[in-house]
């Protein structure tokens, strides 16, 4: 019976939507799935942007971008893409 209650369980688990982060930028939000204009768009420049090529020239790879809001509030915003596409957003106590 325990294994039908803890089966039952993580089957209803499995079926919730997977969280996603979301960050305030003025009165607008950006999230995770957001493509870079956007981001620039509703929140500005970044304080400081680094972007890393695709390791490969003949293609293959990804552009990884890391932009950084902050210090606001003593709270730093790391943003990261892949290829132009918002996939992570971390944000810290500075």
């Amino acid at each position: 019976m325990a294994s039908r209650y803890l089966l039952g369980c993580l089957l209803a688990l499995s079926m919730m939507p997977a969280a996603q982060a979301s960050m305030r930028c003025g009165t607008t939000l950006i999230n995770e799935g957001d493509l870079t204009v956007d981001v620039r768009r509703k929140c500005g420049e970044p304080d400081h942007r680094e972007v890393i090529p695709p390791s490969s020239p003949q293609g293959g790879g990804v552009t990884v971008e890391q932009w950084v809001y902050g210090p606001s509030n003593g709270m730093y915003r790391y943003l990261r893409f892949l290829d132009g596409k918002l996939v992570e957003i971390r944000v810290t106590r500075g």
